[in-house]
């Protein structure tokens, strides 16, 4: 895993939302998310995002508790390292109820793209939960924390947020890619941005607003 956004931004904290934590499978083991860990990509920063329509009711409270929202209770209880026997107390893990997933070409809308990796543990597998001064310095948030989701600014990608190559001219227009992994495709009609300047290394200064 990496990340797909570079250091430089310019923007304004009024176009960021911070409502939304990455879903999180029934079965996911959180051990493989780590910032050395090769998977899809999906807990990135720079990943495009839209929300998840089973996941996107505004809850009552914020954040809630992983064992009363459906679907996060296994992984997240056991990241806890809560007791699982019966008659033994224990102390909920706190989650942000309404979930965004890499966006896809069938799905919702995107609404923007994350500005943090979610993590949960680091490159030694240290569980970040009790790490938070490393978790800091990642620049990541731990699974169930809301991360905060850029709409509109000026970003620096790397060539990972891309699906092919970038190049300036006609086709400087930048869409979500027709792939499930929340990319950006360099020209069309350029609904998410425009790219304003590339690169050494398929880098891009990218004008995004979604």
């Amino acid at each position: 895993m990496a990340t797909r956004l570079e250091p430089y931004r310019d923007y304004s904290e009024h176009e960021v939302i911070n409502l939304f934590s990455l879903a999180v499978a029934d079965d996911q083991d959180l051990h493989l998310w780590g910032p050395g860990d090769a998977l899809s990509g999906d807990q990135d920063a720079g990943v495009i995002v839209s929300a998840v329509a089973t996941a996107a009711e505004l809850p009552g409270d914020i954040p809630g508790f992983s064992d009363k929202n459906a679907g996060t209770t296994t992984a997240l209880r056991k990241y806890l390292g809560a007791s699982g026997q019966p008659h033994v107390g224990f102390n909920a893990y706190p989650v942000v109820g309404m979930n965004v997933e890499p966006a896809s070409s069938g799905g919702l809308p995107p609404i923007g793209i994350t500005l943090k990796q979610t993590l949960a543990y680091d490159e030694n597998d240290e569980n970040l939960l009790r790490y938070p001064l490393k978790k800091d310095e990642l620049q990541a948030v731990l699974p169930g924390q809301a991360v905060p989701v850029l709409t509109r600014g000026l970003v620096l990608l790397n060539a990972m947020a891309f699906e092919t190559g970038v190049t300036l001219g006609a086709g400087q227009g930048i869409d979500l890619s027709g792939t499930e992994d929340g990319k950006f495709v360099n020209g069309g009609a350029g609904d998410l941005g425009r790219i304003v300047a590339v690169g050494a290394g398929g880098k891009a200064l990218c004008k995004i607003s979604f």
